[in-house]
């Protein structure tokens, strides 16, 4: 009998273990199917500009198959333009890499943090030319299988939290306080 109830138990104790795993789950961000748009607008001159920051690294948590945090790490050095060609790409690059933005000589990255999930709201804390700032945004589009997981976001940031304000203030002011960072993450295990 004691056997028996000993089997059972150590039976349970395995199935138990084996559900827990797959409850869940930590996942790696692909870099190569993974994705940061930004868009920046300058409010007299009504028009935009984007571009990509390439993601260098990141995990997503996952619980009982929706997305319960992650970290990610964003490479700003690889900090690209999109809407512009030749000597203006070039020159508009320089320019946000500078300190007058993102000072990428001193702050070569950028971290995203979700603490918290609730349905398709996030939260989390956003480290940018090293200041650590709240945020709150939408996860959509989530898939989970066993083996991967997507999702997509999209973050609206105050970049005078973190300092990236042009030096000249009548310029400054041009600009709008906050800049959009459109992200698609993919994770495998």
């Amino acid at each position: 009998m004691k056997k028996g109830l000993l089997l059972t138990a150590l039976s349970l104790t395995i199935l138990l273990f084996a559900f827990t795993s797959i409850k869940k789950a930590s996942y790696t961000v692909d870099t190569s199917k993974s994705s940061v748009k930004w868009t920046g607008y300058h409010l007299a001159k009504s028009y935009e500009h984007n571009g990509n920051i390439a993601i260098k690294s990141g995990n997503i948590a996952v619980n009982d198959g929706e997305i319960s945090g992650g970290t990610f790490i964003m490479d700003m050095t690889s900090l690209s333009n999109n809407d512009l060609e030749g000597k203006k790409k070039t020159k508009l690059e320089g320019h946000l890499k500078s300190d007058d933005f993102f000072a990428v000589d001193k702050y070569s990255e950028a971290k995203l943090v979700i603490t918290a999930v609730d349905g398709n709201k996030a939260s989390g804390k956003i480290t940018i030319r090293g200041i650590t700032e709240e945020i709150s945004f939408e996860i959509a589009d989530v898939k989970v299988t066993d083996t991967m997981v997507s999702a997509t976001a999209s973050l609206k940031v105050d970049r005078t939290k973190h300092e990236v304000s042009y030096g000249w203030t009548i310029e400054n002011a041009m600009l709008s306080n906050e800049f959009q960072l459109d992200v698609t993450i993919v994770g495998s295990k």
